[in-house]
């Protein structure tokens, strides 16, 4: 009888926690890359990434400041985007996405000479024209290196809200992504998308 009353209260526990499964504002938050069903997890996935990057992508796009004046295409350098949550967070996923987009467009190019992202190559590449061991007629030039007009930045910030009766909480993210304008430093374009996930008070696998 004892046993009985144990497995009964074991199924109703188990019953309890399928009922309080974290679910997400994100519209595509239970969907995989595969487009079945996925996990859904307090944490951030794929899946925010993806739908945060392509909205403000979008968003970008739909704004008058998208096309450069006179024709061409913007040279962008990508700033900061701080990681203002308790997770340990590689922005790349977020920025790396957009500037695909971005560029797949054929208005926008990404330079590696300035900005968060620079590398090395530039700049080292420039120290080769006074080394005797290379072909001085296949070594960069001075004065050919183009200047970003644009710098794209941000931050991914995270809130937690408990109820008042400690049963549930509430993981609120914000994608928020800004553009300035090398010339003049006006802020030409801000994006601020939200990320609610809704899920037990409990030790939680994040």
């Amino acid at each position: 009888m004892k046993k009985a009353s144990l497995i009964a209260l074991l199924a109703l526990s188990l019953a309890g926690c399928q009922n309080m499964a974290v679910v997400s504002s994100n519209p595509n938050g239970d969907l995989s890359r595969t487009g079945q069903p996925g996990m859904v997890s307090f944490g951030l996935q794929n899946t925010d990434f993806e739908y945060a990057s392509k909205k403000a992508v979008q968003e970008f796009l739909e704004s008058p400041y998208a096309k450069k004046p006179g024709g061409g295409r913007w040279v962008v350098q990508m700033g900061e985007v701080v990681n203002d949550t308790t997770f340990r967070i590689d922005t790349a996923s977020m920025t790396s996405r957009m500037k695909i987009a971005l560029t797949k467009t054929g208005q926008f190019i990404f330079t590696g000479a300035t900005g968060a992202e620079r590398t090395d190559f530039v700049k080292d590449s420039r120290q080769l024209s006074k080394s005797k061991m290379f072909n001085q007629k296949t070594v960069a030039r001075n004065g050919t290196v183009v200047a970003s007009d644009l710098e794209m930045g941000g931050a991914i910030r995270q809130r937690t809200v408990v109820d008042g009766a400690q049963k549930q909480q509430q993981l609120e993210y914000e994608f928020d992504f800004r553009v300035v304008e090398r010339d003049t430093g006006l802020e030409i374009f801000q994006s601020l998308i939200p990320i609610e996930k809704l899920g037990p008070n409990q030790n939680f696998a994040w």
